[in-house]
């Protein structure tokens, strides 16, 4: 408690020291010595200043004590219900931001999950879908070297087939003169059987005397005869030349047909190979479209995989601020408890001061009412050194208006201003003394 009288002095210095303070700020920057003989005055007026703040600070913790001495139990009952209330509503948070927090985690570990299995299950579709598209590629290959061998065999099948059919002609062609020739042959000797027949017959008709004619007709007649048996052996050959023709030609136009089955069989062969190339090459494009639809899908399954990674880092950034939001309801329900247990220390400390300040409150009224008188002599005194303050600031002004005085002047003049302010400590010092 204080007693009556002991904040005057204090009081008053913290007063003056402020009037001064607050006064001279205008052009005290301006002059160096005017500058030390004002630090030198606030300087021992300052230290008491202090003091006095420091016992006025506790004046006015006491009237704030007073003022809420009729601080009502039920408020700080309430306080405690709202704080109450704030914790159960943060443990609800904390818990539903729990359960989200889960829920976010197991929903995207699933997603993760179903992506990498659908990514998995199209490796292995274009997998197998590669080794099919090689498969029919080397069948391709395979399959159009065979028709380039069938196309070389069909070529060279036809070219002996052409040979064949140039040769068979030649042979028909001689065979065909052949014929002509024996034709012609056999006419030329029947026609000399006759021719002998006749002369025979006139021989044996006419029963010639003639010798001459007889010889003539005998020469005549073994001529024949030796044309005949010419003609018959040329007849034999020629029969002997057209056997061994017909026989070429048999044997050519059984080479011909052979020819001409062995390039139907080609031909057939070969129109088969025109129809599984079609038909490899629609299996290669329909696979080659699987394939590139599988790797779209691929594509778009990796894109909607790195889109969720993405999410996974924003879920990841959201895992750690809820984190930090939980860390921070987990913090500010211990604040709350604390301000409970602070609340419940400070109702009780509130009661039992309560009981103190109602006993000091006519002590303090006492120590209010010196207070008040002691500032009325103090505002008498500050009028005083305002007064006082005015004059050294129109001394500094005409320390302004003085620049271009001499040294001597200038020296006269700091030790006006010294005096003034040794005159204003001394009498503050003396106000001061009174006042205690």
């Amino acid at each position: 408690k204080l007693k009556t009288g002991t904040a005057s002095v204090p009081f008053a210095l913290t007063v003056v020291g402020a009037g001064l303070a607050s006064h001279t700020e205008v052009k005290a920057a301006e002059h160096p010595r005017y500058v030390a003989a004002r630090g030198e005055v606030l300087d021992n007026i300052y230290v008491p200043g202090r003091l006095w703040a420091y016992q006025n600070e506790e004046i006015d913790k006491l009237k704030l004590l007073l003022g809420e001495s009729n601080f009502n139990k039920y408020d700080l009952e309430d306080r405690l219900k709202d704080l109450s209330d704030k914790n159960q509503k943060i443990q609800e948070e904390l818990e539903n931001k729990k359960k989200d927090y889960q829920l976010a985690v197991d929903g995207h570990a699933n997603t993760v999950k179903r992506y990498k299995a659908e990514i998995a299950k199209l490796d292995e579709i274009i997998k197998k879908q590669s080794e099919t598209i090689e498969k029919e590629v080397a069948d391709y290959n395979s399959l159009f070297d065979k028709m380039k061998v069938v196309n070389d065999s069909y070529q060279n099948t036809k070219r002996e087939y052409d040979l064949i059919e140039e040769e068979l002609g030649k042979k028909l062609k001689e065979n065909q003169d052949l014929e002509e020739k024996l034709k012609d042959k056999e006419f030329y000797l029947g026609e000399t059987l006759r021719y002998i027949n006749e002369l025979d017959l006139k021989l044996g008709q006419l029963n010639i005397d003639n010798i001459d004619l007889k010889h003539e007709l005998e020469q005549e007649k073994q001529k024949a005869e030796a044309d005949r048996q010419t003609l018959e052996a040329e007849k034999a050959k020629l029969e002997e030349e057209k056997q061994i023709s017909d026989a070429s030609r048999q044997s050519l136009r059984r080479d011909l047909d052979a020819s001409r089955e062995a390039k139907k069989q080609l031909e057939a062969e070969y129109q088969k190979l025109e129809e599984e190339k079609q038909i490899s090459d629609a299996s290669r494009q329909s696979l080659r479209r699987d394939l590139d639809a599988s790797r779209e899908a691929k594509k778009q399954l990796e894109a909607e995989y790195q889109k969720l990674e993405e999410q996974n880092k924003i879920s990841e950034a959201s895992r750690k601020g809820l984190r930090r939001d939980l860390d921070a309801s987990r913090e500010a329900k211990k604040q709350v408890e604390k301000d409970l247990a602070n609340l419940t220390a400070e109702l009780d400390k509130v009661k039992e001061e309560k009981q103190i300040s109602d006993a000091s409150r006519k002590g303090l009224r006492r120590d209010l009412d010196a207070s008040r008188e002691a500032k009325k002599q103090v505002e008498k005194a500050l009028e005083e050194a305002n007064s006082k303050l005015a004059a050294l600031e129109k001394l500094n002004k005409e320390l302004e208006e003085s620049k271009k005085l001499t040294e001597k002047e200038k020296a006269e003049l700091q030790a006006k201003l010294e005096a003034e302010a040794k005159a204003l400590k001394e009498k503050l010092a003396k106000q001061a003394e009174v006042l205690a």
